[in-house]
């Protein structure tokens, strides 16, 4: 889920804040069962109008994987591979995000006693499996075979045994919703279709982006009914029109700071980045009395908004980092930076484990208020600190 500039170009702060997003992302995250603290380290209520900075941290990370994709694509057509080779690539990855979302969103719902496993068992072994399977092995000898092999044997292993709901409505898996890895896989490759069609254009980047805003407009107003088929199956007015979007000006702001072919000097990328910032966030002002402000249904404004305060952090990030030279302290946001994908299951590992153990002091001590915030505080420097250990062992996940 990552990709780094050879090292005469690298931008580091393109990797700090991908490092940053996921940190906030396992903190809020943990933090989330926590009773007793104060809204602004939650989710905004889904049936309310408005955003907490919680509610930003999902799309700073679709404006980041946005950032990523010019890189990955200059890298791999640099190393000499055939547009066919590219897309085989862009297509392994975005299936194999969404089959480990849609594995993640069935967890919860899992019916142990019928599934013939506890919960806590089928969860890490999931999870086991996964950094099997992804794990980017230095040398692809009949050992990495046998090891990736046997990841995908459990997989599917663990998804025909799996039965989930109450016992009067048992299920298989389901995709009500495609879990957060699944919609970042969504928006993943219809971001990877945008930038082939426009990647020399910018201008026409930028007007698919509000061609992805609109869709939403047009799901409300009823102009896009003729596509209700996709639209169950695809919510095109916000897993992929707004959810794009994100990611589409992410891969414009990346298009300026990492080429030369747009804007020469840094201070023409910055005005540039900053008066782009400014237009977003008015476009959202206008929408907003129209649709407001609502995460769960990526409203225009809520797109907007989250794309402007992105390109706004990554400039402050750029000027403090790449033009200033502060970064010594970014080696804070260097293992969740490089290697996201295992930081992001590490704290599910963690947890899987406890329940394995029937370890509960957690939940019940430390669920509640101030206790509750430091104990994500903690958790979250622990998965920082694990994920640079097994990433100096060699344990790098990477799609």
């Amino acid at each position: 889920m990552s990709v780094s500039l050879e090292k005469s170009n690298r931008v580091v702060s393109i990797d700090v804040f991908r490092g940053l997003t996921i940190l906030v992302m396992i903190f809020v995250n943990d933090v989330a069962s926590v009773s007793n603290i104060p809204g602004w380290l939650k989710h905004f209520p889904p049936e309310g109008n408005g955003m907490t900075f919680v509610d930003l941290v999902f799309p700073a990370f679709l404006f980041i994987v946005g950032m990523s994709i010019p890189l990955a694509v200059r890298k791999r057509i640099g190393k000499g591979d055939s547009t066919l080779t590219i897309l085989k690539h862009i297509l392994i990855r975005t299936l194999g995000l969404i089959i480990i979302g849609v594995l993640m969103v069935n967890m919860g719902r899992l019916n142990s006693e019928i599934t013939g496993m506890s919960k806590s068992l089928w969860m890490l072994l999931v999870f086991l499996s996964v950094i099997l399977v992804w794990n980017s092995y230095e040398t692809k000898n009949r050992y990495a075979y046998i090891l990736r092999g046997t990841g995908i044997f459990v997989i599917i292993f663990l998804a025909v045994i799996y039965r989930g709901g109450p016992a009067e409505n048992i299920t298989w898996l389901q995709t009500s919703w495609w879990g957060i890895l699944g919609l970042i896989g969504w928006t993943y490759i219809t971001s990877c279709i945008v930038y082939f069609l426009f990647r020399n254009h910018i201008a026409g980047m930028a007007g698919v982006l509000f061609f992805f805003i609109s869709l939403y407009i047009g799901e409300r107003t009823g102009a896009i009914d003729f596509l209700s088929g996709v639209n169950e199956v695809l919510w095109l007015g916000g897993h992929i029109g707004g959810h794009t979007a994100i990611a589409t000006a992410g891969m414009i702001v990346s298009m300026v700071f990492t080429s030369s072919d747009y804007l020469k000097t840094d201070k023409e990328k910055i005005t540039w980045t900053l008066v782009f910032a400014l237009i977003l966030f008015l476009t959202g002002f206008m929408l907003y009395p129209l649709y407001g402000i609502n995460k769960n249904m990526a409203t225009p404004a809520w797109d907007l908004y989250c794309s402007a305060i992105c390109a706004v952090l990554f400039v402050l990030l750029y000027f403090v980092i790449d033009m200033k030279g502060y970064k010594r302290w970014t080696f804070v946001f260097s293992p969740t930076g490089s290697n996201p994908l295992l930081a992001y299951i590490l704290p599910d590992i963690f947890y899987a484990i406890l329940g394995l153990l029937h370890i509960t002091f957690i939940g019940v001590y430390l669920s509640d208020g101030i206790l509750g915030i430091l104990r994500s505080i903690i958790i979250t420097a622990l998965m920082v600190i694990l994920t640079s250990f097994l990433t100096k062992k060699k344990v790098r996940l990477h799609l």
